[in-house]
């Protein structure tokens, strides 16, 4: 297969330190900014700023990755100060402390594995083996806290409604807050659709026989190509997209989805199965070999094809766009006119 050819742009995105945020702080901000466009004179935009007051969609989208600077380990202290601009208005003592009490009600509710990341991180995402075509409740990667039942618990509060366990989110604006971040973090593939490989680097089936842990890729997290880590590469967005540049243009895109035709507790799921075929696509044309036997932990090379930073872009285009139509249909859901 041909090689990936690497361009300028590739290199330099390379050579930057990576954040570990979901399509980064511009992405989740694009997402929260699309849908108060189209909340605006709704009655859903209305509860929103009831909620948020002086802030919004755009601002909070965040937080639900600033919260990841709490160290259980350091007794809940905040250890990013000044490292993220856009985590700097929830940097106060207040808002530190209000970050610190989030941490510890969903540190270990959910009970997790020696291998597994805290809770409320567990939050974001879901590992669906791509040999599935739907998102499925028992298949490998899943849970009863991943992400589509985070977003499910989010909405429950905003309904009024009691959230299931391990979920244990404060209130409505916490709620609210949290359903921004992973209605992004549902669009981007990586958080949802997950290759498995097997220790000569073949593609696997975690949910045929017996399930090796080892076999993950973590979400991409696992796999190496010559710019870097591929789930990073994938949070990353084009300079184009950043500090709202193309917001107008997304916006306009994201009023031509049409509103999907499910309940509002199906939504998540449906689009968790629209994340799997992103996933698909984006390992399309792709392979796989071990990276070196004496490196720590799973970890691999991929070899991308030709083009690949094309279809990112298109696909990354497309993926912001549905993610603020669909928060947007969501509130819209919840609070109809």
């Amino acid at each position: 297969m041909k090689k990936l050819l690497i361009s300028a742009f590739m290199l330099a995105l390379a050579s930057l330190p990576q954040l570990s945020f979901a399509w980064g702080a511009d992405g989740h901000q694009t997402v929260g900014a699309i849908a108060e466009n189209l909340l605006a004179g709704s009655k859903a935009g209305i509860q929103v700023r009831a909620l948020l007051g002086t802030n919004t969609l755009e601002k909070v989208a965040v937080w639900g990755d600033c919260v990841k600077g709490i160290a259980p380990e350091k007794d809940f202290t905040y250890t990013s100060t000044g490292r993220y601009p856009e985590c700097a208005s929830f940097e106060t003592a207040a808002g530190i402390d209000a970050m610190a009490d989030y941490v510890k009600r969903n540190n270990t509710n959910c009970n997790p594995a020696f291998d597994e990341e805290n809770c409320h991180k567990q939050y974001h995402y879901v590992n669906v083996a791509l040999q599935h075509e739907h998102y499925k409740s028992g298949y490998v990667g899943t849970s009863d806290h991943d992400i589509v039942n985070a977003i499910r618990a989010a909405v429950a509060v905003l309904q009024d409604k009691p959230q299931p366990k391990p979920f244990n989110f404060k209130d409505k604006q916490e709620a609210l807050t949290l359903l921004t971040h992973y209605v992004g973090d549902l669009h981007q593939p990586l958080h949802v659709g997950s290759i498995f490989l097997n220790a000569d680097g073949k593609i696997v089936n975690p949910d045929e026989g017996q399930y090796d842990r080892g076999s993950t890729t973590v979400g991409g997290n696992a796999l190496q190509c010559p710019c870097g880590n591929l789930h990073a590469l994938w949070d990353d967005l084009p300079q184009q997209f950043k500090r709202g540049r193309m917001n107008e243009a997304l916006t306009k895109k994201a009023r031509a989805i049409a509103p999907a035709n499910a309940t509002i507790e199906e939504l998540p799921a449906l689009w968790a199965n629209d994340a799997i075929r992103d996933a698909k696509q984006l390992f399309a044309g792709t392979q796989f070999s071990k990276s070196t036997p004496n490196q720590r932990g799973n970890s691999w090379s991929i070899a991308l094809p030709l083009e690949y930073e094309k279809t990112m872009l298109n696909m990354k285009e497309d993926a912001l766009a549905r993610a603020g139509a669909h928060l947007a249909q969501l509130l819209k859901s919840i609070w109809p006119e």
